[in-house]
C-alpha cells in the first residue's frame, strides 16, 4: 500500500513550481525579459517534477482516502491556488507574446512601406516568409518564343 510521502511530494513539488510560476509572472509584467533565461531550466525540472508526482497520485487514488480531513482540505486549498497562479502566468505570457508580435508586425509594416510593397495586394501561392518577406514581389515571367 502507498504511503503518504506520495501526497507531500506532489504538495512540496506544487508549492515549488508555483513560487516560480509566480516569479516568472512579476518578471513578465515588469518586463525583465532578460533574467527570464535563467528561470527556464528550473521551471522546466519543477514541471517535470510536478507531473511526476500528479502522476503518481492518480496511479495510487487510495492514498487520498488515507489523507486527513484537515490536510484534504488544504491540499483542495492549495491546488485551487494552484491552477489560479498557473492561469495567471499563461495570461502574462500570451500577453508578452502578443505585444513582441505586434511589434514584429508593425517593424515588417514599416519596412514595406520604405520598399514600396504594397500590403494590400492579393498574394497567390505560397506565403513568403523570411527575408523574401520583406522584398517586393517578382513580376511576372513573359512568355518569349525564339522563333520571332
Amino acid at each position: 500500500m502507498p504511503d503518504y510521502s506520495i501526497v507531500e511530494a506532489f504538495r512540496e513539488s506544487m508549492i515549488g513550481l508555483m513560487k516560480l510560476l509566480n516569479e516568472e509572472t512579476a518578471l513578465l509584467k515588469k518586463r525583465e525579459f532578460k533574467t527570464l533565461d535563467k528561470l527556464q531550466a528550473r521551471k522546466r525540472q519543477l514541471s517535470l517534477s510536478f507531473d511526476k508526482h500528479q502522476t503518481e497520485v492518480r496511479a495510487h487514488p487510495e492514498v487520498l482516502d488515507n489523507v486527513p480531513d484537515d490536510d484534504r482540505t488544504e491540499l483542495r486549498e492549495l491546488y485551487q491556488r494552484f491552477r489560479c497562479t498557473l492561469s495567471d502566468n499563461m495570461l502574462a505570457l500570451r500577453s508578452s507574446h502578443d505585444a513582441a508580435e505586434r511589434v514584429v508586425s508593425l517593424i515588417m509594416e514599416s519596412v514595406r512601406k520604405q520598399r514600396g510593397i504594397d500590403a494590400d495586394a492579393p498574394t497567390f501561392g505560397k506565403t513568403r516568409t523570411g527575408y523574401a518577406a520583406y522584398a517586393p514581389l517578382a513580376q511576372p515571367v513573359a512568355a518569349v518564343s525564339k522563333n520571332l
